[in-house]
């Protein structure tokens, strides 16, 4: 695939030379799950539930894939063995990459066209009064990414993980070294989707959970699903959006394990 366009000053980049390598190639064991993917209801974690996400050496679901819920929602669940990153790594970048859209590039570099960062977002990032674990919230990052077609617009709006309803206690834990979670809004449609992100170590190896909870937005700490699309969306319509989403999710964090450790050595006192 032919990369993402950049600037001519993205050139003069010390970390240009990850864009330039391309993208680290998924696993043809995860590229095969996408195609056969999807599980049912009584599989599925419903959102109420989330919280069992941080609980120690388990995934839920346990199989990659996508899932209808009680709702009419859908659930898409990425599991990405990371074990080359921290949890120290990953909250740096998650603060990093933002203040600029190069850096949004190198994440990966064939689908990743644009970031804009909110005003909020940049002062906590460069705030160095503020632990690197809440950097995060309240950011708002408006992203152009292809998930499987052109590019679409993304604002996801991080937030603390307690305002969404996560159990706090469980955090910086053996079953959740680190969080991100956020409500977002997925393409011209404007699609609610709320998202949670994990990582932790199963079986001693560091794995990213992603769980995109689509139709759904997290209001006053609880979930309320906004769009059952299941019954409002042709079934072929919301299968060909869970395999772009769970596609991307695996290429992005397979590429990030890769260049991750190497820029946050490299750079992790630049901002």
């Amino acid at each position: 695939m032919a990369l993402v366009p950049v600037s001519e000053d993205a050139k003069t980049k010390r970390y240009y030379k990850y864009y330039e390598q391309g993208v680290a190639s998924p696993t043809p064991e995860q590229l095969a799950m996408v195609d056969a993917s999807k599980g049912t209801v009584e599989e599925c974690l419903e959102i109420e539930d989330r919280n069992k996400v941080l609980e120690p050496e388990t995934l839920y679901p346990e199989r990659l894939g996508f899932y209808p819920t009680k709702d009419g929602g859908l659930l898409v669940a990425g599991n990405i063995p990371m074990p080359d990153c921290t949890a120290d790594m990953l909250y740096w970048w998650f603060a990093w990459h933002g203040l600029e859209a190069f850096r949004y590039a190198i994440w990966d570099p064939e689908d990743h066209y644009g970031l804009e960062l909110n005003e909020e977002g940049r002062r906590r990032a460069l705030d160095p009064s503020i632990p690197m674990e809440e950097k995060t919230w309240g950011a708002t990052h408006t992203v152009q990414e292809s998930i499987g077609g052109p590019p679409d617009e993304i604002v996801i709006m991080f937030q603390n993980p307690a305002d969404m309803g996560m159990d706090t206690s469980l955090i910086g834990k053996e079953g959740c070294e680190f969080i991100v979670c956020a409500n977002a809004l997925l393409g011209p449609m404007k699609m609610p989707v709320v998202m949670l992100e994990v990582a932790k170590k199963i079986d001693g190896v560091m794995t990213f959970q992603a769980r995109f909870w689509v139709g759904y937005h997290i209001i006053d700490g609880k979930p309320q699903c906004l769009v059952p699309v299941w019954k409002v969306i042709p079934e072929q319509e919301c299968e060909m959006i869970a395999k772009g989403l769970l596609a991307h999710n695996i290429k992005e964090f397979t590429n990030l394990n890769k260049v991750l450790p190497k820029v946050y050595a490299e750079e992790k006192d630049n901002w």
